[in-house]
């Protein structure tokens, strides 16, 4: 399980398990009708506050991280198309290299085909 799935559970589990340990405090309290109710309504407004607070704190998180991925992503991607050109280039060299060499040596026989012609007619 992934440490992003974990820290859900985890937060779900203390939402959950607060608003059940809130509200069984509240029922077991010696209160009048009143007052429970009350308490009940006061406790679930500082609850939904806290969950807006802890839901846009999410947000923010995960905005600051889905900055970070796509700027390492672009690095990554001028890094490999850097690379690319770089091979490309390497290749293309090593083909003009074999180029130029196999014109060299096919010059390089013609004159010496034309020497043995000019020896082989004196």
């Amino acid at each position: 399980m992934s440490n992003e799935t974990r820290g859900k559970d985890l937060l779900i589990g203390a939402v959950v398990g607060g608003l059940l340990g809130a509200a069984t405090a509240l029922l077991f309290a010696p209160k009048s009708g009143r007052e429970l109710r009350g308490d009940i309504a006061d406790h679930a407004q500082t609850v939904s506050d806290k969950t807006v607070q802890i839901a846009s704190t999410v947000s923010q998180k995960t905005q600051d991280v889905a900055r970070t991925v796509g700027e390492a992503t672009s690095d990554l991607y001028g890094k490999a198309k850097d690379a690319a050109v770089t091979v490309v280039e390497t290749v293309r060299s090593w083909k003009d290299v074999r180029t130029s060499d196999a014109c060299a040596i096919d010059i390089e026989a013609s004159e010496a085909a034309e020497d043995l012609v000019i020896v082989g007619n004196r």
